[in-house]
């Protein structure tokens, strides 16, 4: 079986380890029935193939036997420090396999049979798999198996997470490797094979037809799981064979972009300006007026899908448009701070009613954030607008249409939206009362009596420090 192939890969990512006696271990590990070196000790550094260190290195340690053979292996990670060095405790007896992977500058090295006298380690250019991951028809799936799923090299530890559907790349050591993927984790393999879907099935895997060379790519044609038999691999073969993929040197922005399931939306971010295109957070906002956030739901910027290398995205259609639009909001990161963001067009329900296939909703840019500070006035008789000092008795709503960017405030406040589009946006504000928003709505009140709308140009990087606006709460009869 190879359950322990994708098991093995899972440890650091769910945390199935225990304590180690010694202290003095950097890193964690599992502890198995594996003979163990007393005492021994590996410390080393690890260099970038220029000579600087490699700082934030990821410093992996393996039993020799493959992975596949050795069931629950004895397993070790530690991460470099800023001088690029490492350690661990208890070394396994006699060899073991050692990766080092340092994904910000595409470099690795992978030892075989190491030792505890390899203490100085020289990355090397990686080789590059790169794909598409995405899910196929699950409707027999007896467990619901989740986005997560790993994409690894059989016997060896090299892995990545990827969250369907999603783009992924794998830094692998060059040579001819068997590949896999299977569901992230590992309760949900063990379900499935309760629930009797094979093996094969559950771990679909490939061989490469030549070797990768330091510095090349693999570009994968999409790959696809799904929990029945017919749901079959990137070129649609039977699951229970191993699947021989396109082999090429090319880089992604010369693949095709991934065939997905009907019902899906898909676009794609102008990379003209940006640095780099990939890991763009997408959301799509049917709520357009943020009614859902006045009545006590959630309006949080939720990531529902990543761009790949070429700055594409695909998401499952919306269950329910309930306007007659819905826009796609964007936002980019450096670490944890946002950098960039943007918004996609309108896009109407009736294109995708209509729609027969995946519907495309295009390009969208990027740019700089802005932000407005805007606080509202209350007028109570608009007739001769005099303004009332009885802020605190009147909430509203405040928010940027087709956004995420929605707040409930009161009157006579100031509050500061932020991380919002450039251009052209529509500033809206309602009534704070979800009690009275909903008796407008169940009395059919046309929203244009009740909603209040401001056109404001936005600059990329720049914002509004003070708009004030009057507001009139609206009577409910």
């Amino acid at each position: 079986m190879r359950l322990a192939t994708c098991l093995a890969a899972l440890l650091s990512a769910f945390g199935f380890w225990a304590c180690s006696n010694n202290d003095s271990v950097a890193g964690t590990a599992t502890q198995t029935e594996n003979t163990v070196a007393s005492l021994d000790t590996l410390k080393g550094v690890v260099y970038h193939k220029n000579g600087t260190k490699a700082k934030g290195a990821v410093v992996r340690m393996v039993l020799s036997s493959k992975w596949e053979d050795a069931g629950w292996s004895d397993f070790r990670e530690a991460e470099t420090d800023a001088q690029g060095r490492f350690s661990f405790a208890n070394v396994p007896a006699d060899t073991f396999q050692l990766a080092v992977i340092d994904s910000a500058s595409s470099e690795i090295l992978y030892l075989p049979e190491a030792s505890a006298e390899d203490d100085s380690l020289v990355l090397k250019t990686a080789a590059k798999v790169k794909g598409f991951l995405t899910l196929g028809d699950s409707a027999l799936a007896p467990v619901s198996v989740g986005s997560h799923f790993k994409v690894y090299v059989s016997g060896i530890p090299f892995f990545e997470s990827v969250f369907a559907p999603g783009a992924f790349e794998l830094l692998v050591p060059e040579g001819s490797w068997t590949f896999g993927f299977c569901p992230g984790d590992p309760m949900v393999i063990e379900k499935l094979q309760e629930s009797g879907i094979a093996d094969s099935v559950i771990f679909r895997s490939w061989k490469m037809s030549k070797a990768l060379k330091s510095g090349e790519s693999l570009a994968l044609d999409t790959l696809v799981w799904g929990a029945n038999k017919k749901a079959g691999s990137a070129e649609k073969d039977d699951p229970k064979e191993d699947v021989d993929q396109k082999d090429t040197t090319a880089k992604m922005d010369t693949t095709e972009a991934p065939a997905v399931p009907k019902a899906w939306i898909s676009g794609q971010v102008d990379c003209s300006n940006l640095d780099r295109c990939d890991s763009v957070e997408v959301m799509v906002i049917t709520d357009l007026f943020g009614f859902g956030f006045a009545n006590g739901l959630t309006l949080e910027y939720e990531i529902q899908a990543r761009t790949d290398t070429l700055g594409r995205w695909w998401l499952p259609a919306p269950e329910e448009v309930p306007y007659d639009s819905f826009r796609v909001e964007y936002r980019q990161r450096s670490g944890e701070t946002v950098t960039n963001v943007g918004l996609s067009r309108y896009v109407k329900k009736s294109e995708l009613e209509g729609a027969k296939d995946t519907l495309s909703i295009g390009k969208a840019s990027l740019d700089k954030y802005s932000w407005i500070s805007v606080g509202v006035r209350l007028v109570v008789d608009q007739q001769d607008n005099q303004q009332s000092e009885n802020c605190f008795m009147n909430s509203v709503v405040l928010g940027i249409e087709g956004t995420s960017h929605f707040v409930r405030t009161v009157t006579c406040n100031m509050y500061v939206l932020t991380y919002l589009p450039s251009g052209m946006q529509k500033l809206i504000f309602y009534s704070g009362d979800p009690v009275v928003v909903s008796a407008l709505q169940e009395a059919g009140t046309p929203q244009y009596s009740y909603v209040s709308t401001v056109d404001q140009n936005l600059m990329a990087g720049n914002g509004i420090k003070e708009l004030w606006l009057t507001y009139t709460p609206p009577t409910v009869k």
